[in-house]
């Protein structure tokens, strides 16, 4: 240990005139520690909050979908597109779908919903859908389904004696009072000519499952059936609305690049179409930083009237230090360290104590969660980032080091001669 840090730390730790001054002292370290632990268990939250909503976002729609500039994609489109899609490096899975708008139909009531014909083999691939999937258990109730057989249900034909199955958000199927195997009708917008003049075209359904994001505008409209059957239900022969397509890394998805390399195509990524909402997100963790950082501020303030006053209470050390052949640039290496103590000590117990906190919000039920919010999550979501830990510990010690730079160049002012004239 240098002298100027075994100085400090003795000036720390030694009894004092006025005890008020330990006091600040100690209180500035634990408000360094309680700013930095709110910043990284509040920050930690909104990180949850956010993977959570992205993981719902993913739930019914893909990182990315392909679309013609007009109409639908017929077979031989369908399979050239496919084929340019998996030459480029950061698609990692497609899968075609065919949307449409139709009306549902059970015990006498109607809605109106997004009807999304999907291949259950590969859907899995491409979107987060299986994990929202709910089925019914042994005893009637909803179970969350195993990943291979979320979309089993909607596997068209189905078995004999069987209806084909179609997955319904659970709000929808709620309001309509359906439960797991029941039947309703699906009616299309496509019509079929008959001697007393077009009619809808309806298609009777089994209920095989229900599927919960969390997203109140996509599990309140959405229906997914299997792709042929949804096909001929709309008489769309092999045609196809686009491609949903996942990507290697979804956070950093270039849009403009898919649409550079597919010329003639519609691109929309998962961030385009949610761009207001994780925006808002951005904003407000930035602003939750900047507030709760006003905590570690208060801190500094502490750092800096309790240094002061100890240079004040030092000032006879000081001049015997000075006396004894020390340079300006010792005395102010000296008050120095004792901010980097305060700093180190602060901002270390407080990574310590919010990394715990984060740890126990994760493992226990201290906050209860309201039902539906977030169906992947049992307990209030909680993810830490490296990067974020990082900017939070690095600005807490960074800023004890700055805070102490005047009272530092204060003590190395004092004059031994007018401190000792009276010795």
């Amino acid at each position: 240990m240098r002298i100027e840090s075994f100085i400090g730390v003795r000036f720390l730790r030694s009894p004092r005139q006025t005890r008020s001054i330990s006091v600040v002292t100690w209180i500035s370290a634990v408000g360094v520690m309680l700013g930095v632990t709110a910043l990284i268990i509040t920050i930690s939250v909104m990180n949850g909050f956010r993977e959570n909503l992205f993981l719902a976002v993913t739930g019914t729609m893909a990182h990315a979908r392909v679309l013609p500039p007009e109409g639908d994609l017929d077979s031989p489109h369908l399979a050239s597109l496919t084929e340019r899609l998996k030459e480029l490096p950061q698609v990692v899975a497609t899968a075609p779908y065919l949307s449409r708008q139709a009306f549902l139909r059970a015990e006498g009531e109607y809605r109106a919903i997004i009807l999304r014909g999907i291949d259950p083999a590969v859907e899995g691939r491409v979107s987060e859908l299986p994990r929202f999937v709910l089925v019914g258990g042994s005893e009637g109730e909803l179970v969350r389904a195993k990943p291979g057989q979320a979309l089993a249900g909607l596997a068209y034909p189905p078995p004999a004696g069987q209806r084909a199955g179609i997955l319904l958000g659970r709000p929808l199927a709620a309001s309509l009072h359906l439960h797991i195997g029941d039947e309703l009708d699906v009616i299309s917008t496509a019509q079929r000519i008959t001697p007393i003049g077009p009619v809808p075209l309806i298609k009777r359904f089994r209920l095989a499952g229900v599927f919960e994001t969390g997203l109140g505008g996509v599990d309140e409209v959405t229906a997914f059936v299997d792709l042929s059957l949804a096909q001929k239900l709309y008489r769309a022969g092999d045609r196809v609305s686009g491609v949903s397509v996942r990507v290697r890394d979804p956070q950093s998805i270039d849009g403009d690049a898919l649409r550079a390399a597919l010329p003639g195509y519609q691109v929309r990524t998962w961030a385009e179409e949610n761009r207001n909402i994780f925006q808002v997100m951005r904003l407000e963790k930035l602003g939750v930083f900047l507030i709760l950082t006003l905590i570690i501020v208060v801190a500094f303030f502490n750092i800096i009237g309790s240094l002061i006053m100890q240079v004040l209470e030092k000032r006879k050390a000081i001049a015997v230090l000075k006396s004894l052949g020390a340079s300006n640039r010792m005395v102010r290496r000296v008050f120095f360290m004792q901010g980097v103590w305060i700093g180190i000590v602060g901002t270390l117990a407080g990574l310590g104590l919010g990394l715990l906190g984060c740890w126990a919000l994760a493992t226990f039920n201290l906050v209860p969660l309201p039902e539906g919010v977030f169906p992947l999550a049992r307990r209030l979501p909680v993810l830490i980032e490296p990067t974020d830990l990082l900017l939070i510990t690095g600005s807490s010690f960074l800023i004890c080091l700055l805070v102490t730079l005047y009272p530092a160049s204060a003590a190395a002012r004092t004059k031994p001669v007018e401190n000792l004239r009276n010795e």
